[in-house]
């Protein structure tokens, strides 16, 4: 098989787990490619943990789909379903690629991230949907200096996430093909702002089970007093290998 999958989750400092991941049958890798999804519960908001785990549910009884299959237009739907269940007071991020043969497909609504390591440098695939850059923008056209945006009191707040109306979903128009020796990282923020770019980088250069176990072991080690949940799946393309 050309891929080999890892995992890493953990609890942190909080009271349960709201972020929930999963793949689609790895089996069937041939024929379908694979999906894979994180999701983080809005921490503070109804229901976080059971909303990430409804959401992934259904992402992951929807696959495979045709070729047509328009999954940000699905993806709306549900966290329109979400609104109007929880009245817009809960709700999840997510991010999701699915890898068929060498083509990179993904999908990113909210604040989790898809990192990808290729010849020792380690590249963001998508944006954070977070009110600074939104305010960046607005600094950009209006001509106030950049800096403010980071400095607003809701500079972190998401802009986008499933239980709003019709969120906007980030993915790519043209599918990215992989080399040999691509890894990619798909996790919520408990990872990303607990560890350095420079830390993720070294850790993804590893086989991934160690892969894994170091990335436990030093957002462990960093003791945040806050440490957020964390959740991440690690992917390596090996090509015909």
């Amino acid at each position: 098989m050309g891929i080999e999958i890892a995992n890493v989750q953990g609890i942190g400092n909080r009271t349960e787990q709201q972020d929930a991941f999963g793949a689609s049958r790895i089996s069937d890798y041939e024929t379908n490619g694979i999906l894979l999804t994180v999701c983080d519960g809005m921490g503070g908001m109804a229901s976080g943990g059971v909303i990430a785990r409804d959401v992934l549910s259904k992402i992951l009884e929807v696959f495979p789909w045709k070729a047509d299959f328009d999954v940000p237009a699905y993806l709306s739907s549900i966290s329109n379903n979400v609104y109007e269940n929880f009245y817009g007071q809960g709700g999840t991020t997510v991010v999701m690629i699915h890898l068929k043969e060498d083509k990179l497909n993904f999908w990113s609504i909210g604040d989790s991230d898809i990192l990808l390591l290729r010849d020792g440098k380690l590249i963001p695939l998508n944006i954070r949907h977070e009110y600074s850059n939104e305010l960046i923008v607005k600094a950009m056209d209006l001509g106030f200096p950049v800096t403010d945006a980071f400095s607003d009191p809701q500079a972190a707040a998401l802009s986008e996430y499933i239980g709003k109306r019709n969120p906007k979903c980030e993915t790519n128009r043209i599918p990215l093909e992989l080399k040999d020796g691509d890894t990619l990282l798909l996790c919520s923020d408990g990872i990303t702002d607990t560890l350095s770019f420079e830390q993720i980088a070294s850790d993804m250069a590893l086989p991934l089970e160690q892969a894994a176990s170091r990335m436990e072991e030093e957002i462990i080690s960093a003791n945040l007093e806050n440490q957020d949940n964390y959740t991440g799946i690690i992917l390596r393309y090996n090509g015909s290998r």
